[in-house]
């Protein structure tokens, strides 16, 4: 049969190209897909979880353990699904290989426990694991449990933590030179006497190019804070590189579920706005997921993303162009410090007004680094409903500029900037990814976090349990576990004894030489590295407040007594002690090696303490610069952190402790606001806190607030001058308290305090986190959340539940009023501190006169006497957030209140108290003339 060329031409396309369609659109098979249950018996039948998938033992693939019996297994307490009903325990180094069928990439997938689940013999909190995998260090002291509660910076993860558990990525290639095909696991407890444990390991085989490019390298672009140009500063994105999922965004969306990831079981989530500044102002684009004209490409396969994920997307809105002049889409993300980060972005046009090229331009820049200019989805991809993606590669090395200051965390962006130029001036969004990519050494684990001594004594609890059934059966028969017992005894007693020997010795040679030079290992040693931190602490103000011996430290704390830690966080511990021979309790926090505040934090803190006076902040008493190391001594404050009494973070503390009450509450909220007006508008300069939060408000013994922690306050502006009204920086502060204009414009004023004080008002109020990834998606930000209620009259509803009762609907009003102020998106729209304490007292007032009403109206006794347990107040819509006040002025102007006051704070008139002479005679006498301490211990009252 005679076939003409062209026809046979013609029908080779035609098959070529129904070939390439098919690899485009058909859904990925990975030729190796694993599941493997870590603790399930050899042999045992396979359980299969909620999707299907069959998991089997990981007795299968033992290779190698240091000591077969020292592993075991753990049975969950409480019924959960696969694969957390079992755990394999690692007492000892123990290696898996696990064989595989294909060269090439590989995900590898580790699951540990949701938080809600506890198992039979071993304590979750005390676990920390190393795990190496073909020869990258994946994970070194971690902790799930850790991680869950996050509680340790170091440890802790950006994606979302879900009711399935904690679900760590791992991205490695197998390359056939290397001569490994197959994955060997090496798994080890972290402390050489302690344990550490798993759930299960899934293993799938990656597409060839979807993430590595075995065919080649893959070229791209790499932003440094230098060249920034594609072609000049191209990063080797090869096969030799192992990375991890931080974060996969379905932007504009809702979570994604596995099931629907073509093959690859991945997890898109949703809630992109958590991430964002001003993320509910801008526009969610939902097109319809049935539409039949969606086009994958060679370039964008299937398998790239789904199509729900290109199926939405965030833009800005079709609002008028000028007023986008300065502003941006931009998404933060908690990272690791001194890695690289793949980011990927995936676009897709869906909007059916653009029909034409120039319409929608914008420029991408990746932690604050310019990575692509004029981006045009419907030019690049040639029209609606075609999916594209963007990579880049970042090196994250923190965002101070302070170089002795040690990060370990910190904040990488991802903004997207409009081209005004273009048609509608707008930007999209469809979806994020990004990796952590291993450093030079091959590890992608974090730096390394310390185990603490409360950890290590639950695994020294366990570890001499063990042992000691261990010598009961050699020794054999009750004499001998009696004789055990007996000299462990005896050893026990002999080692105190000593210890207290010792102790007195030091004790005595300490108080004999206070100024002895000893040496002590410090990261800031003279000596060492940092060396010019020296001179940078030698200016500070020891004639302002004492200067320590590193010896009188030591003696202060029992030489670092673990038993006097009162306190631990990311600078380091804090410890109780005593100075003047016992007479004085203090704090005394010292700085460690991995501590987030540095010299210049350290030299700041005493800076600012040292002249500052006032009843409301924490009182510097010294500090020691000696050996490197940086001491600060403040008064010690007893009752601890505000947020240690809100109860939200520790709910088992709350069998020891009484939540606090509403007016104790407004008591401190008070105090705190004080103590910020006074830096604002007290002292000689204006002084911005720049970290407030709930944990930076201590309590005394009388529950009086104090604000502490001054490492990252900044001088302002000074008022009046004609210079600029803010402070240009580098953006630092605490997620879910930074103000959102500080951080797009990198301009500080005082207002950032007002919007930190505000999210702190509404943390009070409500008992809750100021963000919290694992709330519904509208509640993760606690400010966005409360606005949203405090708008739609229904604040009441999100109240503590252990206030029930407890507030004047008048009051609640006023004190919404004034939280909702504080966190408005301009600083012009924000009250000053000291209309916000004016605002709180007001409520204060309001409180305290509706329980005076109630109390008459209750009491039968004509003195007019009740318990104030007995008045209970109804919050509902109408009452606590409509237009009702007290209508009886006659009733509520007592001897507190006064006609001009009520009018003032109706009428929003408040007096800015930075621009207004102090004229009450209750103002405070502040010394303004010796310039060296600016006090207001003479009279507490802020106005």
């Amino acid at each position: 049969m005679f076939v003409h060329p062209q026809m046979l031409l013609t029908l080779l396309s035609f098959l070529f190209i129904t070939t390439l369609t098919n690899s485009i659109t058909t859904p990925y098979k990975p030729p190796d897909h694993l599941f493997i249950n870590f603790g399930l018996p050899k042999n045992s039948p396979q359980p299969t979880d909620k999707r299907g998938n069959r998991w089997q033992s990981d007795q299968d693939f033992i290779l190698a353990t240091q000591s077969a019996t020292s592993n075991s297994t753990a049975k969950a307490v409480e019924a959960a699904s696969t694969p957390y009903p079992m755990a394999r325990i690692f007492r000892a180094t123990t290696t898996y290989s696990i064989p595989v069928t294909t060269w090439g990439p590989k995900l590898v997938r580790l699951y540990f426990p949701p938080l809600s689940i506890s198992y039979d013999i071993i304590d979750t909190k005390s676990s920390f694991l190393s795990l190496t995998i073909n020869g990258f260090n994946i994970l070194r002291n971690f902790s799930a449990f850790a991680v869950t509660t996050n509680a340790n910076a170091h440890a802790n993860t950006t994606a979302p933590i879900t009711s399935e558990g904690l679900v760590r990525e791992i991205y490695i290639s197998l390359n056939e030179g290397n001569g490994q095909k197959g994955l060997n696991l090496t798994f080890s407890p972290s402390n050489p006497d302690g344990f550490g444990f798993i759930n299960g390991l899934e293993i799938i085989s990656v597409p060839d190019g979807l993430y590595f490019n075995r065919s080649g390298s893959n070229m791209v672009p790499y932003l440094t804070g230098g060249i920034q140009d594609y072609l000049n500063n191209p990063f080797n994105f090869s096969d030799s590189i192992a990375m991890e999922n931080i974060i996969r965004l379905n932007v504009g969306g809702s979570i994604v579920d596995p099931s629907v990831d073509s093959g690859l079981s991945r997890t898109w989530f949703g809630r992109d706005d958590d991430y964002m500044i001003n993320g509910l102002n801008y526009t969610v684009l939902n097109n319809d997921t049935t539409i039949t004209n969606f086009n994958y490409t060679v370039a964008t396969p299937s398998y790239t993303a789904p199509e729900l994920v290109y199926l939405t997307m965030r833009l800005m809105g079709p609002y008028v162009k000028k007023l986008k002049q300065n502003q941006n889409m931009t998404w933060l993300f908690e990272v690791d410090v001194g890695f690289n980060y793949l980011v990927r972005l995936h676009f897709c046009e869906l909007d059916s007004k653009i029909n034409n090229t120039g319409q929608r331009v914008f420029h991408v820049s990746i932690n604050n680094q310019m990575g692509a200019h004029d981006i045009d989805v419907f030019a690049l991809t040639g029209g609606i409903f075609i999916p594209m993606y963007r990579d880049f590669v970042t090196l994250f090395e923190g965002s101070g500029t302070n170089k002795a200051s040690v990060e370990t965390r910190g904040l990488l962006s991802v903004t997207l900037t409009p081209d005004l130029t273009s048609t509608y001036g707008d930007v999209l969004l469809n979806g994020l990814e990004i990796f952590k990519l291993n450093s030079s050494n091959g590890s992608l684990a974090a730096p390394n976090p310390n185990i603490t001594m409360t950890l290590t004594s639950l695994q020294g609890n366990n570890r001499s349990s063990n042992s000691s059934n261990h010598l009961i059966p050699i020794i054999g028969g009750i004499l001998g576990a009696i004789l055990v017992v007996a000299l462990i005894s005896s050893i026990y007693f002999i080692i105190i004894f000593r210890r207290k020997n010792e102790k007195q010795k030091f004790m005595k040679t300490m108080s004999k030489d206070d100024t002895s030079k000893l040496k002590w290992i410090s990261p800031l040693d003279d000596s060492g590295s940092n060396a010019t931190t020296a001179s940078v602490i030698s200016s500070l103000p020891s004639d302002l407040c004492r200067r320590f011996s590193f010896a009188q430290v030591r003696v202060a704390t029992n030489d670092f007594d673990d038993d006097l830690i009162i306190g631990t966080g990311g600078f380091g511990k804090v410890y109780k002690g005593s100075i003047d021979d016992g007479a004085t309790i203090v704090a005394i926090k010292r700085l460690t090696t991995t501590s987030k505040q540095g010299a210049r934090e350290f030299e700041t803190e005493i800076e600012m303490l040292s002249r500052l006076r006032h009843v409301h902040l924490v009182s510097l008493i010294g500090y020691c610069d000696e050996h490197g190391e940086m001491i600060i001594v403040y008064e010690y404050m007893p009752r601890g952190t505000l947020r240690d009494h809100l109860l939200y973070k520790n709910p088992e503390r709350s069998e020891n402790h009484t939540p606090l009450s509403w007016k104790q509450r407004l008591m401190i909220c008070l105090g705190s606001a004080r103590g910020l007006h006074y830096l604002h508008a007290g002292a000689k300069q204006l002084i911005i806190h720049r970290d407030v939060k709930s944990t930076n408000i201590l309590l005394d013994d009388k529950w009086t607030a104090k604000v502490s922690d001054f490492g990252l306050s900044k001088v302002g502006p000074t008022p009046g001058d004609m210079g600029p009204t803010h402070v240009s920086t580098a953006v630092k502060g605490s997620v879910g308290y930074l103000d959102p204009e500080y951080y797009r414009r990198q301009q500080l004023t005082e207002k950032s305090d007002v919007y930190s004080f505000g999210v702190l008002l509404f943390e009070v109020l409500c008992a809750r986190f100021a963000m919290n990834p694992n709330l519904p998606k509208q509640q993760v930000n606690l400010a966005v959340w409360a606005r949203y209620n405090y708008k739609n009259k229904t604040l009441h509803t999100i109240v503590d539940p252990n206030l029930t009762g407890q507030i004047a609907p008048e009051c609640l009003k006023k004190f919404g009023e004034v939280a909702e102020m504080c966190i408005r998106e301009h600083g012009s729209d924000r009250p000053s501190m000291g209309d916000v304490v004016w605002g709180l007292e007001f409520a204060l007032q309001l409180q305290e006169t509706a329980e005076k009403i109630m109390q008459n109206n209750l009491s039968d006794d004509p003195q007019g006497e009740i318990s104030d347990s007995t008045i209970s107040f109804k919050l509902d819509g109408e009452n606590a957030l409509g237009s009702m006040y007290i209508e009886n002025e006659s009733t509520t102007l007592n001897d507190d209140f006064s006609d001009t006051k009520m009018v003032d704070m109706g009428t929003k008139k408040l007096l800015d108290s930075r621009t207004t002479t102090f004229n009450s005679s209750e103002s405070p006498i502040i010394d303004m003339k010796s310039g060296s301490v600016f006090s207001e211990i003479i009279d507490p009252k802020a106005r």
